[in-house]
């Protein structure tokens, strides 16, 4: 199945409550793993500290020597339920921003180990900055990468050097795409001509749902009806087709430079 990335440029865009959100609307099965290299939110956050802290990607890193069979076994055992159903399901991320350096060195295995999973999974990989540490494998092996920012000036001029670092690592833009979270102090048109990339969609300032996501605060009932996940779902649509797309623009160069 695919593996699809979300990276933010800083300053607190929402992209762990957006990973959230998308992962809970996917229409397949999916994994949402935290491949932040500052550490994990999900478990002290939506889940309020109640769920039983699994080693998760730090388990999955620890056999990165022994190959990837024993990797894709190690994160059957470390993965946790999302829904009752087992539909959706959590690889829980590193729970001190220390333990980044240990893990550093296996970030490419984890990343092909994550893109052969017999399911989608999509990667909150945090902030992007320069540096040693960063999950810089799991971005090349995206099908897609989507950077989650606010349409603020700030945002804009924050998401520029972490677009070149981007596009210098995926090789281009083609496998890039913009997710705009709340307020419009921008529209998307001028966005996509200052940045070069293309906005794949927006998301609402729904504070509300986003407090249940982010923080576990709130009621859980009827959250498909909400504004910030009937949005969610529309985004994750917008980002598989971006891949699939993308897909077909590579095979078409491929049989045009074969013919």
């Amino acid at each position: 199945m695919s593996l699809f990335a979300l990276v933010s440029p800083g300053g607190s865009p929402g992209c762990t409550t957006t990973a959230l959100a998308i992962t809970m609307t996917w229409p397949e099965p999916v994994t949402l793993a935290e491949c932040d290299p500052a550490g994990g939110d999900i478990l002290a956050g939506m889940f309020a500290g109640h769920l039983p802290a699994p080693r998760g990607l730090l388990g999955v890193a620890f056999e990165a020597g022994r190959g990837a069979a024993a990797m894709s076994a190690e994160a059957s055992a470390q993965l946790a339920a999302l829904d009752s159903e087992g539909h959706r399901m959590f690889l829980a991320g590193l729970s001190d921003p220390r333990q980044a350096a240990g893990v550093a060195p296996a970030w490419l295995a984890i990343a092909r180990m994550l893109s052969s999973q017999p399911r989608d999974v999509i990667a909150d990989c945090g902030r992007l900055d320069a540096g040693d540490g960063q999950p810089t494998g799991v971005l090349t092996e995206a099908a897609q990468v989507a950077i989650v920012m606010r349409s603020s000036l700030r945002q804009v001029a924050a998401a520029r050097p972490r677009i070149e670092m981007l596009t210098q690592l995926l090789g281009g833009t083609e496998r890039l795409g913009l997710l705009l979270v709340g307020d419009k102090n921008h529209s998307s048109g001028e966005i996509t001509r200052t940045l070069g990339v293309r906005v794949l969609a927006s998301l609402p300032g729904d504070a509300k749902t986003a407090a249940v996501l982010s923080d576990g605060v709130g009621r859980r009932t009827n959250l498909a009806d909400r504004p910030l996940m009937r949005a969610a779902h529309a985004a994750g649509a917008a980002i598989a087709r971006a891949a699939r797309d993308a897909q077909a623009r590579d095979l078409a160069g491929v049989n045009g430079h074969a013919g």
